[in-house]
Parts: structure tokens; C-alpha cells; sequence
């Protein structure tokens, strides 16, 4: 903890906190849907995916329950996709934290459609705006933090961010069980209720991310030299003329000016360049392994793995199974934000991924023993794993990847390689939530062998791919992958050096003529 208090300062917690409520919406996203489709007598009733049956006096599938969830679910990924490839657009042209203004009003946008309107298609038009605004914070704020950070606790601000999206789900999950529990009587205020909630964080982040100030990287990109280094001293809290403030921008400044020589690198440089086309396809598998492990299934499904499979009665306890899960996940990721630094992505990396597997084929076994015995031990047992599932997620996968994304690329494509990680994310996303709940239609808890199989997949990938960066500047990241082939950026950067000596050196001897 040494290191953190000798480099944190209330600049960069408050910078970073807007970022992370930026996530938050996103957490809040994910945790309310699972709890609305709990609310079968409102929420599934006024949209199609429950129907009332005298003779039982229960909730019934409607036929096409599945299909709805197939769209509603997905839309809001779908959205962020569209986000992730409006980042590539806008985000060396704006600035970053002028992006992430953007990204707040997107959002606030799709709240309020989804909360004024009552039908499938409204609802998912309303999270596919949202989705849009969420893919541009999400994209953005992992790199916003890396940029700012100094290198010795960069993996903890970067954690960090990954804590709001989980403090998002808590208090989803915490406002939609009240919702749940307490307004009975009127079911239609019951789901516009919960759904209204969303407005709580979106509407905090379009009021303060307004006073994020620009990264010094940016500036130096659009050579706005003093006011970068203004902003440096501004988030170390020093002066412009202390000694490590100077070394640090001179530093940055020169590593960064040689990487923009030439200005942004194009997509033919990019793809010419081994060592960034094997870094792209990383981030890509990465990003796609992030949601085919299963993750998405449980976060949007829980409550209803837990009535199907479990036996567990939704109506009584899956709702506040949904809290508790997201509040265990929250306290169990905050020691991440001490040990990152210590500990590493890539070994974070390979444990989670290994954790993830056994849990998921613990659950099929618990699932299968429910099934066959009736015996509610087994069903509460597999709930404690599924709980150790999340909580690997949270506090592995997700904390790391994002951060260790965010590090490996050089600021002429950083932009263009997170828009590609993110993207692919939500494509994954997307593949996962459209398909989870027609998996389990047919598969039942077999399902889960699928996601353990791409849990050892991720482990062997990772293995043979992923190479630390804990320590290191954003610039020295750059030579992890480089093993001595020079890119055409290297190639260039090269030749201006030539010219520049060759061009002292004529000056020198005219001097000693």
C-alpha cells in the first residue's frame, strides 16, 4: 500500500471515480434486467413473456419467452457495439474526456425512452441508445484512466474502474429487489419504477463528467505541448518545474512525439506490422473468451437458473440471491486494487481462467445431482459456486483485461486497438446473450460444459500469448512484443533520427569551419 499512498492524490480519485460511474450505468444495466424478468406478474406480463394460469395460480413460459429474450437481452450489447465503432471515430479527433461527455447524453437519451414507453419495441430501441452511450464509456474509460496514471499504480486506478461497474450491479440488484418486494399492489408501477432507477447514475455522470480534464498523451498528440504539461502537474499534484514532473513529461514527450511522427497510424501501417496484428488478434480472442466463458449467461440469468435448476423459489429468494451475489462481488474484488501491481495481469489471467473452468463444471455436476436426488443441499452448494464463479470474473477477467488492453499498444493506435477489443466483446456478448436462454431451452444444465470447455481454452491461449506489463510505462509496453523487428513506425522513426544527427552533424561542422 506504500507505493498507492505515495503516488494516489485526490486529482486521480476524482478523475477516476467519474469514469467509474461511467461503468456503473453499464453495472446497472446488466444487474436491473435480471431482476425484472423475476418480476413475472408486471414486468413479464406487460411484455409478452409470462401468462397467468388459474388452474395452478402460477406464472407460465409463454411460447415465445425465449425469443423475446433474445432481443430485448442483446439489445443493449448490440448498442454498444455500435458505441466501440463510434469511439474509433471520434475519440483522436475530440479528445477523451470530450467522448465520454458524449457518451453521457447518449445515455441519458436511452433511459428516458425506456422508461416513457411500455412495449418489446420501445424497451429494446431504449437500450439500444443506452448500449450506445455505454460502449463509448466503457471503451474509453479503461484508456482515460491508463493515460493519466502513473505507471507504479496504474493496474489499481484501472481496477478500479472495474469496481464501479460492480458497485452498478449492487445497487441495480438492491433497487430493484425493493422495487420487487415493496410495490405489490400496482404492477404497472412496479416495472416503470425499477426501470426508472437507471436514471439515478446516469444522471450523476452527465452532471460531473463535464470536469474531466483532457490526458496530457492527447494533448501532446495535438502538440498542445504546455497545456499537457500543465495537466501532468495538475494530476501529480507538483509543480510544473519539480524535477519528477519535468523527467516524466520529458519522457512521455519524447517516446510519444518519435511514435507520432507521422501522425495516427493508418490501418495498411497497422496491418503491415506483425507485431500489432498479433497483439489486435490477442485482444480480439481475449475479449471474445470474456464472454464465452459463460459470464454473460449468469449475470442476465441467474434468477431463472436458480427457479429451473436449483429449485430455488425466484418469487422468495432469487431476487436477494441477485444482491447478495453482486455485494460478495464487490467486497471480494476490492483486494484486486492492492495486489494488481503485485500479483500481475497475466497471472491473475491463468488463475481466474482456471477457476472459471471448475466452477462451471462444479454447477453442472450440482445441477445434475438437484435433478436426480431432489436434495436442496445440492442446490444451495451450487449457488456458493456460482457465487465463486462471479466473484473469479470479477475480480480476474474483468478487472485485468481491460487494463492489460488498454497498456500494450503505442498512441498512434491505441484508440483504433481498444475500439477493436471492445468491439469484439460485444460481439461475444451478444453471441452469449442471444443464445443462453435457447441453450438452456434444449441443453438444460448441459449447457454449462460448453462454457467450462472455452474456460480451458482461455487458459492454454493465455498461457502461450499474454506477457506481463505491471511496472511498465505505456511507452515501454510497447517493446514487449517487438522481439527486435523494427514496424514500418520503427522504420520511420528511424530514419527522422538519421536525418535529425546527420543534420547536427552538418551543423557542427560548419561551426568548427
Amino acid at each position: 500500500m506504500g507505493v498507492i499512498r505515495d503516488h494516489i492524490n485526490k486529482h486521480l480519485i476524482t478523475y477516476t471515480f467519474i469514469c467509474c460511474i461511467g461503468a456503473a450505468i453499464f453495472g446497472w444495466e446488466v444487474g436491473m434486467l435480471n431482476i425484472l424478468y423475476s418480476m413475472k406478474a408486471s414486468f413479464g406480463k406487460r411484455f409478452g413473456m409470462y401468462n397467468y394460469n388459474p388452474t395452478t395460480k402460477q406464472w407460465d413460459d409463454a411460447e415465445d419467452k425465449n425469443i423475446r429474450e433474445m432481443f430485448i437481452t442483446p439489445s443493449f450489447t448490440v448498442g454498444s457495439l455500435i458505441g466501440t465503432i463510434i469511439v474509433y471515430f471520434i475519440i483522436d479527433r475530440i479528445g477523451r474526456s470530450k467522448s465520454l461527455c458524449v457518451s453521457s447524453v447518449i445515455y441519458f437519451l436511452g433511459v428516458i425512452v425506456q422508461i416513457t414507453f411500455g412495449t418489446v419495441v420501445t424497451l429494446c430501441l431504449g437500450r439500444f441508445v443506452s448500449g450506445i452511450g455505454a460502449g463509448i464509456a466503457t471503451t474509453i474509460s479503461p484508456l482515460y484512466i491508463a493515460e493519466i496514471s502513473p505507471k507504479e499504480i496504474r493496474g489499481t486506478l484501472g481496477v478500479l474502474n472495474s469496481l464501479g461497474l460492480q458497485l452498478g450491479k449492487l445497487f441495480a440488484c438492491l433497487y430493484e429487489t425493493l422495487c420487487l418486494k415493496l410495490i405489490t399492489n400496482n404492477p404497472t408501477a412496479q416495472w416503470r419504477t425499477a426501470i426508472s432507477g437507471l436514471a439515478i447514475p446516469t444522471v450523476i455522470f452527465l452532471l460531473i463528467v463535464w470536469f474531466l480534464p483532457e490526458t496530457p498523451r492527447f494533448l501532446l498528440m495535438k502538440n498542445r505541448d504546455d497545456e499537457a504539461l500543465d495537466i501532468l502537474s495538475k494530476l501529480r499534484e507538483k509543480s510544473r518545474n519539480d524535477s519528477s514532473v519535468a523527467n516524466e513529461f520529458s519522457d512521455m514527450s519524447v517516446k510519444l512525439k518519435a511514435d507520432m511522427s507521422r501522425g495516427v497510424m493508418t490501418w495498411k501501417e497497422a496491418l503491415s506490422d506483425k507485431s500489432i496484428v498479433y497483439r489486435l488478434f490477442i485482444i480480439i480472442v481475449l475479449q471474445l473468451l470474456r464472454m464465452l466463458v459463460g459470464v454473460a449467461a449468469i449475470a442476465y440469468f441467474s434468477t431463472q437458473i436458480y427457479s429451473k435448476y436449483l429449485n430455488i423459489p425466484t418469487k422468495t429468494y432469487g431476487a436477494w440471491l441477485a444482491t447478495l451475489n453482486a455485494l460478495i462481488n464487490l467486497i471480494f474484488s476490492l483486494p484486486v486494487v492492492k495486489y494488481i501491481e503485485r500479483f500481475g495481469r497475466r497471472r491473475t489471467l491463468l488463475w481466474s481462467s482456471c477457476i472459471l473452468g471448475i466452477s462451471m463444471v462444479l454447477t453442472f455436476v450440482l445441477c445434475y445431482a438437484v435433478d436426480k436426488t431432489k436434495n436442496m443441499v445440492y442446490g444451495w452448494l451450487c449457488v456458493i459456486v456460482m457465487y465463486i464463479y462471479t466473484i473469479t470474473n470479477c475480480s480476474g477477467w474483468d478487472s485485468s483485461i481491460p487494463v492489460w488492453q488498454a497498456e500494450v499498444f503505442p498512441i498512434s493506435m491505441r484508440a483504433k486497438a481498444n475500439s477493436v477489443g471492445w468491439f469484439f466483446k460485444y460481439i461475444g456478448s451478444i453471441l452469449v446473450t442471444s443464445t443462453s436462454t435457447t441453450l438452456m431451452k434444449y441443453l438444460g444444465y448441459y449447457t454449462f460444459w460448453v462454457y467450462a470447455a472455452f474456460c480451458l481454452i482461455a487458459f492454454v491461449f493465455i498461457f502461450f500469448t499474454v506477457r506481463e506489463t505491471r511496472g511498465l510505462t505505456l511507452e515501454e509496453t510497447e517493446k514487449l512484443y517487438r522481439n527486435d523487428e523494427k514496424s514500418p513506425v520503427t522504420y520511420r522513426n528511424d530514419d527522422i533520427k538519421i536525418k535529425n544527427d546527420n543534420e547536427e552533424k552538418t551543423e557542427r561542422d560548419i561551426t568548427s569551419a
